[in-house]
């Protein structure tokens, strides 16, 4: 078990694979739980309504978009979540469907390279070992 301190309070808490005191990590569920309720009974409130309603930060209201545990609908745009990459509005998330294609076939195409030149390290590995191996035995 590993003891950490919380990112949130620097309370000592042992890691669950969350970076924040059990605390710390209720009072936030708590405050999603707010957000979600809120947003369910009131589609198209603006952030500064939703965070004066809620008594939840805009910054932290902008976490839970981001993690992709709050799903706007098309009347909440005013907002304001943009994708990271291209700017263009999006309704959860980090990036819209356009950029995240797009940065999935990059990652596709870097690991190709990877793994093309791991391949190519093996053949040369086997082939100086096999060498290695005859000069051993011709002594």
């Amino acid at each position: 078990m590993e003891i950490r301190n919380c990112k949130r309070c620097g309370r000592l808490y042992t890691y669950t694979g969350i970076d924040l005191c059990p605390v710390c990590y209720r009072e936030d569920e708590e405050d999603f739980m707010k957000v979600r309720d809120y947003l369910d009974a009131h589609p198209s409130a603006t952030m500064l309504e939703i965070s004066q309603n809620t008594q939840v930060s805009p910054k932290k209201i902008m976490d839970f978009l981001k993690e992709g545990r709050l799903i706007l609908t098309s009347n909440n745009v005013n907002i304001g979540l943009k994708c990271e990459r291209c700017g263009k509005p999006i309704l959860t998330g980090r990036f819209c469907e356009e950029c995240k294609t797009k940065l999935a076939k990059e990652l596709m195409k870097g690991f190709s390279i990877q793994s093309e030149s791991k391949e190519e390290e093996k053949q040369t590995g086997e082939r100086l070992y096999v060498y290695e191996n005859n000069k051993k035995k011709k002594k």
